[in-house]
Order: C-alpha cells, then sequence, then structure tokens
C-alpha cells in the first residue's frame, strides 16, 4: 500500500511540474478550466488530509467549482478585494440549484506556486484546516489570474443529502 501511494505521489509531482509552465504561459486575467490538473491536485492533497483524519473524500462539483472560479476571478480582476465577500450570497445560490444542503465554508488564497503549497498553507491556518476537515462531502474549487500571474483559489465546501449529488 504504501509503494502505491508513493508511487501516485512521484505520478501526480510529475503531472504538476508539467503543467506548471502551461498555468505560467497563460494570459492575465484567465481563469483556470474547471476539470484543470490544478483543481484535482488540490483536490487530492485536501482529500489525502481528510483520510489521514478517517475523513471520507470530497466529491468535486461543477456547479460549485463555476461559483469558486467566479469568485476568483472577481478578486482577480479587482472588481472585489480578496476575501470573502459576497459568500452569503454564493452559498443561497448553491443551496438552491443543489437542494437538500446544510452548512457551508470557503477557503481563499492567492500567490502560491502550486497545489500542494496552498494546501499546505491552508493546513497551517486553524480556520482553514476546520473546513477542510468539516463534514462536508461536496466541494468546488475555482482559479484565476490577475495580470502579474498570481493566481487566486477559492475552494467552496457544502454538505448535502441530495442523492443526485453524493450518489
Amino acid at each position: 500500500m504504501k509503494k502505491l501511494r508513493l508511487f501516485l505521489s512521484v505520478c501526480l509531482a510529475s503531472l504538476l511540474m508539467m503543467v506548471q509552465p502551461t498555468l505560467a504561459a497563460k494570459t492575465s486575467n484567465q481563469s483556470v478550466a474547471i476539470g484543470s490538473p490544478m483543481q484535482k491536485a488540490i483536490l487530492y492533497y485536501v482529500n489525502e488530509y481528510r483520510a489521514k483524519k478517517g475523513l471520507k473524500p470530497l466529491k468535486m462539483n461543477v456547479i460549485m467549482s463555476k461559483e469558486a472560479e467566479i469568485h476568483s476571478r472577481e478578486m482577480a480582476t479587482h472588481k472585489i478585494g480578496f476575501g470573502h465577500q459576497d459568500f452569503n450570497k454564493r452559498i443561497k445560490r448553491l443551496y438552491s440549484e443543489i437542494q437538500q444542503c446544510r452548512g457551508g465554508a470557503e477557503n481563499v488564497a492567492y500567490n502560491y506556486k502550486d497545489a500542494q503549497d496552498v494546501v499546505k498553507n491552508w493546513l497551517t491556518s486553524p480556520g482553514h484546516r476546520r473546513n477542510i476537515l468539516g463534514s462536508y462531502n461536496l466541494t468546488g474549487i475555482g482559479l484565476a489570474r490577475d495580470s502579474r500571474g498570481k493566481i487566486y483559489f477559492t475552494q467552496i465546501f457544502l454538505r448535502t443529502d441530495n442523492p443526485a449529488f453524493v450518489g
């Protein structure tokens, strides 16, 4: 099992090294596509940490990722300041679309070089770590690059009992 985990970690690290130059070459104010290697890597590291704590993995949700991407883009283009502005509006929209939701949280960050770095830094913050370890089952991750090339990250967490989303 340890050998398999090491092998998967090496594969993921290699993939991330190949992706980084591609991401750096993108134009300013560009959102990173939903389902991007960076999003998948963030989900991987978050779920890896949750597994170490005996928690079930989060499932990536496209609707939530779109909300997270919009928030990241608005921060990257300075339409809003860095932070959690309009979080309640995002959650309300998500509750309406996903339904049967309880709870919600959000982590934001910017200017980290890769997925492992951003998750590692979230884990050093008690509030961000609490969100990662929360009793959520869905997540959405959105990324956007500002005019200087810095990446803004948003991860939204929700708990739903809607079988259409957790089945």
